[in-house]
């Protein structure tokens, strides 16, 4: 009996100091942090530092080309956001490619508006004329609203 009494007296101490050695860090931490009002209601936006890789896990984009002003192309169609947050600052990459698979050159647009979560948004680029195209979304930040 004194034996798990002994026990139990030594796990709450070690708990203890575990929970007090954590309190010190945490404060240690905010201590260093320097100070600034946290306002809760305001939407945090997320970055990702690799944003190319991730892009085809979280929006699929539909398009076509057709004939623009001048010699160029006009490329139309839409970004899906399959992803649970809306999306900002949103570019496309748009790669020209000639006959032999090559690319030749490359434009990055902006889309310019927020791709609501699980929604889409319409694009309309002007390009230089090519042969082909093959299209990404290049970059983006998504949204994460409080609650």
């Amino acid at each position: 009996m004194f034996r798990i009494f002994t026990v139990m007296l030594a796990s709450c101490v070690v708990a203890a100091l575990g929970v007090a050695g954590l309190d010190a860090h945490v404060a240690r931490a905010d201590w260093s942090r320097t100070m600034v009002d946290w306002d809760e209601t305001v939407p945090v936006t997320k970055t990702f530092d690799d944003e190319s890789a991730l892009a085809d896990h979280f929006f699929h984009v539909q398009w076509a080309a057709g004939p623009g002003a001048a010699g160029r192309a006009r490329i139309t169609g839409c970004i899906y956001n399959d992803h649970g947050d809306s999306a900002v600052n949103v570019r496309l990459r748009i790669h020209q490619i000639d006959a032999s698979g090559s690319e030749v050159a490359t434009v990055v647009a902006p889309i310019g508006e927020t791709i609501p979560a699980l929604g889409r948004a319409y694009f309309d680029v002007g390009v230089p004329l090519s042969r082909f195209y093959r299209l990404e979304v290049a970059s983006f930040d998504f949204v994460e609203l409080p609650g």
